[in-house]
């Protein structure tokens, strides 16, 4: 034998990282010894799986141990083992090699008279490893299953699909359809709080740890943490060593301080380029720093207000950028900036708190997102605005947008839809709802709504707000037909009239409002009529957003025009906005 053997309790199984690194199936093997040799003999094989009851199974893969996971089994007479290689046996790499000559070696193959390492394994200077799947480290291609499309991202040094293809949990797919997820869909994000009563990780193993008397309150999305006095929450390391980053948040500060406020930080030593720490210079301007080296942006941050920060950093051009509610304040230039970057290379990330700043004050921070590159202005301003987005692909209700949001469906149906997937409502209070919408529960604040609708009847509730679940409280819907079949969009008392609305037709609908603008009405791109008036002014309070019903509840809502029933028909790419998109958006996505 070359390797050596780690062996497995019985009663267990083994799940590889992906389904392809399945070898072979043996049955009718009825001996863990003979699995074992099958395996060793196998260059490729690192796990196997031996079960000597009857069919007698023995599986063999190409993942370690490491890379994939050891579970409980049904049966109690299953046993995982896992072979261990040395670089000893790698000795012969890159020298030559006679095909004709059986090796003494099963661990390197003779190609074109040269010892390589065999498929899906890559060379890392001393052995032939597995190569690794989408979202795993690398450092270069190889390292990658480029089999099944995979190559290393040079901006966060992981396994991704190209710019042209989709991730399906499998392989990298070119023109299929991939299914919305619960997991945030960049490949580079390093870590996610979404902050909704713990500190958990969504993206990664960077749980956080709470220290002191936190509490959570209500966020801007869900729920958010509270900062107050000495508590916060420490996270093991991130490597920012040398490497473009984006960390984007939600703060909302109750009190202003003489002082820094200190919101996100990760020191290694309190000397110059080795401490980085993201908040407020004097309290009041949103500031990025290396320790000495250090930007700040230019807006008076207000009390009492929702803001959504990005602080930037691109290690190839040094530059330091800050964003806030999706808009540039800062750039600082590479010649600005010190030539080595940023230095850490150890120290826990704080939330909270930022070493040396020690200031008490009081604060909430929602939905944080580290990601390992530098992203685009673009990407920013879609973070801060794309409150929600749902493509409805395989009958999903997924939310795609950076917030991940919550939602539940009732009585609706997978067509096929406008782009992909659509949901059908065609049953009695068939409905889907989503929550956590501040956006309309800010007087004056800016949204829009974009969706395709094929409706079967022109009559009843498209798009319905609520600050309570059961469709009551202070509610109304801003988008639906009135009984004559006449499609409104309303808002308050602002509301504008489509007469004459296609019946079993896609028709995209952007409904958009702005205190400069006033509220707009879009059909199919083009600006079919504007209102200016009064806004409404809800208390400021998160919403709930229902389509295709109001639920069970109703009784308090402000209907305006539009009739209390159910909507009949498709919903396709619902979007949901704090801030009104330009006609070239809207052209966009109703293309």
């Amino acid at each position: 034998m070359q390797s050596s053997l780690n062996l497995q309790a019985p009663g267990l199984d083994f799940l590889p990282a992906n389904p392809v690194e399945l070898i072979t199936t043996y049955t009718g093997m009825n001996s863990f010894l003979l699995c074992y040799i099958q395996c060793n003999m196998n260059p490729l094989c690192r796990t196997f799986v031996s079960d000597i009851v009857l069919p007698s199974v023995c599986r063999l893969y190409e993942g370690s141990l490491g890379t994939g996971t050891i579970v409980k089994s049904s049966s109690l007479t299953s046993r995982v083992g896992g072979l261990y290689y040395y670089p000893s046996l790698y000795d012969v790499y890159n020298q030559i090699c006679d095909p004709y000559v059986l090796s003494s070696n099963r661990y390197l193959i003779c190609v074109d008279n040269v010892w390589q390492c065999p498929k899906t394994t890559f060379w890392n200077s001393s052995m032939c490893l597995n190569q690794v799947y989408y979202r795993d480290s690398c450092t270069m291609d190889e390292a990658c299953r480029q089999d099944i499309g995979l190559q290393c991202s040079s901006d966060c040094q992981k396994c991704i699909c190209n710019s042209t293809a989709s991730w399906n949990n499998a392989s990298c797919v070119i023109g299929q359809t991939v299914c919305p997820s619960s997991k945030p869909p960049d490949p580079c994000v390093a870590a996610y709080w979404p902050l909704d009563g713990n500190a958990n990780d969504l993206a990664s193993t960077h749980d956080g740890i709470l220290v002191g008397n936190l509490s959570f309150v209500v966020g801007y999305i869900d729920r958010a943490i509270q900062c107050s006095g000495t508590a916060y929450i420490n996270v093991s390391y991130i490597d920012f060593y040398r490497r473009s980053f984006t960390v984007e948040f939600w703060f909302y500060i109750n009190n202003h301080m003489s002082g820094h406020i200190g919101l996100i930080g990760e020191c290694m030593n309190s000397t110059i380029h080795t401490c980085l720490h993201l908040g407020l210079q004097n309290g009041s301007k949103p500031y990025m720093g290396f320790f000495s080296d250090d930007s700040a942006g230019s807006t008076i941050i207000a009390n009492y207000q929702w803001y959504h920060v990005a602080f930037v950093y691109n290690n190839t051009i040094r530059q330091r950028q800050i964003y806030i509610n999706g808009l540039l304040e800062n750039i600082t230039l590479s010649g600005s900036l010190s030539p080595t970057g940023y230095l850490g290379q150890s120290g826990q990330v704080t939330i909270c708190k930022v070493i040396p700043w020690l200031s008490s004050f009081t604060a909430y921070i929602d939905q944080i997102y580290v990601t390992q590159r530098a992203k685009t202005a673009n990407e920013i301003l879609n973070d801060a605005t794309l409150i929600a987005y749902y493509s409805f692909d395989c009958g999903s209700i997924f939310d795609s947008s950076p917030n991940l949001l919550q939602s539940i469906a009732v009585g609706q149906t997978m067509i096929i839809g406008r782009v992909k997937d659509a949901l059908l409502f065609n049953s009695t209070n068939a409905y889907f709802r989503t929550s956590s919408f501040m956006t309309f529960g800010i007087a004056n604040q800016s949204f829009s709504i974009a969706l395709w609708i094929k409706p079967m009847n022109l009559r009843g509730i498209l798009v319905h707000i609520s600050n309570q679940s059961t469709g009551d409280g202070w509610c109304m819907p801003l988008l639906g037909f009135n009984s004559s079949g006449i499609l409104i969009a309303q808002s308050s008392s602002l509301m504008i009239a489509v007469p004459t609305f296609p019946l079993n037709v896609w028709t995209h609908i952007a409904q958009t409002f702005s205190i400069q603008s006033g509220l707009q009405l879009y059909i199919n791109g083009t600006l079919y009529q504007t209102a200016v008036g009064t806004p409404m002014t809800p208390p400021y309070q998160s919403m709930y957003v229902s389509i295709a019903s109001q639920q069970m509840g109703g009784s308090s809502c402000m209907w305006g025009a539009i009739e209390s029933r159910s909507y009949t028909g498709a919903v396709d790419e619902l979007r949901i906005y704090k801030r009104q998109i330009t006609t070239a958006e809207i052209a966009s996505i109703s293309s």
